[in-house]
């Protein structure tokens, strides 16, 4: 939790400063009697959106990882891979956050269903090791 806390935090954090910096270099050219072209400021927001992605990408990643490890629990345990009480529980916490977000419902559970279904995916194929 404090992870995805701090990760929220960061990430508003460069947001803003981006939308800052857009904003001051608007404001600059302005002041200077010109407009700011309107590839300069898409190749400002693409470049952030390339870098949220990989740390998306980075995420997903520690998250499997950490589903290899909780599927290793389970074989040593006998405990069957899919808890779907569980599932229910990080979906609907996901689809309260994600509304927080500005999120669509449909959006999250269908994301939250192919990351489950990754993670399924990689605790299976520990069993076939």
């Amino acid at each position: 939790m404090i992870k995805q806390t701090t990760f929220k935090r960061n990430t508003m954090r460069k947001i803003i400063i981006t939308a800052g910096i857009c904003f001051i270099g608007c404001v600059a050219a302005k002041a200077q009697g010109n407009t700011v072209p309107v590839q300069d400021t898409m190749t400002v927001y693409r470049k952030k959106i390339d870098e949220l992605d990989k740390e998306i990408i980075h995420l997903l990643g520690e998250r499997m990882q950490a589903a290899k490890a909780i599927g290793a629990y389970k074989m040593t345990h006998k405990v069957a891979v899919v808890q779907p009480d569980r599932f229910n529980k990080v979906l609907q916490q996901a689809i309260t956050e994600g509304k927080k977000e500005g999120l669509s419902e449909t959006f999250v559970k269908r994301l939250y269903e192919d990351v489950h279904a990754e993670s399924v995916r990689q605790e299976e194929e520990l069993k076939q090791h």
